[in-house]
């Protein structure tokens, strides 16, 4: 009898310490190694730059080194894969933007599902679109454009960042709800269609403000309206396109940090709570704001329906106007 219940204490002292081993991290000990924060994008951009700032102050904040690994391509696509792939314990997170809710609806077999495949942190900030146009084009708001536009239709482009791109969906959904008929005219990225919308060969586009926020303080552009839901807190003097006429148009670029789905709950809030404390430090604020965006820094469950929102938005959007990568 002794060595049948020896042989059983034996044998749940050895399944316990196996259940240990694989048991998933919690917040007691999490962090314990480096946190990954995946940027599908290239150096530089919005994506990139919200990356690295979390990661430089969580760092401190977790007591762990946070390291920024850009993984770029396919408009996103290469990264988020990657992300949607990891571990779900944690250690590696993503950031991606505005774009990420628009895949499916323009990406062919694409290799995850942008809603359902991860776990939503927090929504970083939102960054300020506006509509800009050349600085001798004759419409200073949008009534004005618009009855340029009905008066030459067919003959006025508007520039995007690419085919399929934030600037393209948005430029197309201002056409359609003003009943415009205008042009697309598609660029390599942001930076190559100013010299050509300065110079008035296309005569509209909508940017991120910190995009354009140097033509405009040079006078190489001049903003007609702000894009989103409400003004710009750096332009306030400017009106949206909604207040102008054009109903139920509120173009928002933003970001947002998700792990792969099955993070547990609690190493969640753990992220949660202390991005959130980089994001409303007040010297990382004032970087958003002088870059043209609005910390947000929600909680999980708003960031979880807003880009279930989101996707379902764009996904009716991109098949209403008929978008596609190809032109």
């Amino acid at each position: 009898m002794m060595k049948t219940l020896t042989r059983r204490a034996f044998g749940a002292l050895v399944g316990a310490a196996l259940l240990a081993i694989s048991a998933p991290a919690s917040a007691e000990t999490f962090p314990s190694r480096p946190i990954t924060i995946i940027v599908p994008y290239a150096p530089g951009g919005q994506g990139d730059i919200t990356g690295r700032v979390i990661a430089e102050h969580l760092a401190n904040l977790v007591g762990q080194p946070v390291t920024v690994e850009n993984l770029a391509g396919a408009n996103g696509v290469i990264g988020i894969a990657q992300l949607a792939k990891a571990e779900p314990d944690g250690y590696t997170i993503g950031v991606v933007v505005a774009s990420h809710a628009m895949a499916r609806a323009l990406v062919p077999n694409l290799p995850y599902d942008p809603v359902a495949d991860f776990t939503p942190i927090t929504t970083t900030a939102l960054t300020d679109m506006v509509l800009v146009v050349p600085p001798k084009l004759e419409a200073n708001n949008v009534k004005e454009f618009v009855a340029l536009a009905k008066e030459k239709p067919g003959t006025l482009a508007y520039k995007s960042a690419g085919q399929g791109s934030n600037s393209h969906l948005f430029a197309a959904w201002f056409a359609d709800a003003a009943g415009l008929d205008l042009i697309h005219i598609p660029y390599k990225g942001s930076g190559d269609s100013m010299p050509d919308l300065m110079a008035g060969v296309t005569q509209m586009g909508f940017d991120t403000l910190p995009a354009v926020r140097g033509y405009l303080e040079n006078g190489q552009l001049k903003a007609i309206a702000a894009g989103g839901p409400k003004r710009s807190t750096a332009y306030p003097d400017l009106p949206t396109v909604s207040e102008q006429g054009v109903d139920g148009f509120a173009a928002n670029s933003w970001g947002m940090v998700l792990g792969p789905k099955g993070i547990p709950d609690d190493i969640v809030k753990y992220l949660n709570d202390n991005i959130v404390k980089v994001l409303q430090m007040p010297e990382v604020k004032e970087k958003f704001a002088a870059a043209g965006a609005q910390v947000v820094a929600n909680t999980p469950a708003e960031a979880k329906e807003m880009l279930a929102e989101e996707e379902a938005k764009y996904t009716a959007l991109i098949s209403k106007l008929g978008i596609t990568l190809s032109q």
